[in-house]
């Protein structure tokens, strides 16, 4: 076979944290051509907000993944029942109980990294979501009632949870994008963001490598040290038309 009819695919594997995620497919320029439809004119804008969906929910959990593990904070923090605000209200408290956070993680020695985004419900109740690194969420709580309590409900609403100890979150990267939905490009929106994330968090590590063979395994194999999580297996046709192939390894606790 001559190098330029040689079949190819390529291999993205994005490091976060504790896990391994791998996505297999063909690109349109290299390897296997004909195999998919190629790039899709007059593409649906439903089908092309799915996959904007798909790549930030994608982002969010590589995110926290490779920033944040057990003994971190799952939060929900609402306010009062028929509090109204508008965004730019919203944006302050928020932006005044963030700033009062890191001065507080400061004096404790300690470093705040977070990941949160905001939701208005059906029925315009307002709270958001964060995961942030590990502290006593009791001060944590103390600090938000402080902001958003009123005289009659002084103190609102806080639900708190530790993180465990798998070190792979893809429930809360999906509820994070499901709030972030409820208001989205609506007059309701309350950042230009689907999610926020403070600037000290480090990025997955990505790579890619181009594999010489006509195609990936069906039934794909961990590498040694991992395990695959089998709900996580996806055989699907990409955005650009062509087949692709997704799984998620996780390291083994020893």
């Amino acid at each position: 076979m001559s190098k330029k009819s040689e079949k190819k695919y390529i291999r993205k594997i994005i490091e976060a944290g504790n896990t391994l995620e791998v996505i297999n497919y063909i690109s349109g320029r290299i390897g296997a051509r004909g195999n998919g439809r190629g790039e899709q004119e007059g593409e649906s804008e439903e089908k092309v907000q799915r996959w904007k969906w798909k790549r930030a929910e994608d982002k969010c959990r590589w995110l926290i993944n490779q920033n944040f593990g057990p003994g971190d904070l799952w939060m929900r923090f609402g306010y009062p029942r028929g509090t109204r605000k508008t965004p730019a209200e919203i944006r302050d408290d928020i932006k005044k109980f963030l700033e009062k956070l890191r001065r507080t993680y400061r004096r404790a020695g300690k470093e705040l990294k977070y990941l949160y985004t905001v939701g208005i419900g059906s029925r315009g109740g307002i709270h958001f979501h964060a995961v942030f690194s590990a502290f006593d969420s009791e001060k944590i709580e103390e600090l938000w009632q402080d902001i958003a309590g009123t005289e009659q409900v002084p103190y609102p609403s806080v639900n708190t949870r530790h993180l465990d100890r798998r070190g792979h979150y893809p429930s809360i990267a999906a509820y994070i994008i499901k709030n972030a939905r409820q208001t989205f490009g609506t007059e309701r929106q309350i950042f230009g963001k689907r999610y926020c994330a403070s600037r000290n968090l480090r990025p997955p590590k990505v790579r890619k490598v181009i594999v010489r063979a006509g195609h990936w395994l069906k039934k794909p194999k961990p590498k040694k040290g991992y395990y695959i999580l089998q709900d996580s297996v996806r055989q699907d046709i990409g955005q650009n038309g062509f087949p692709y192939q997704s799984y998620t390894m996780v390291r083994l606790r020893i």
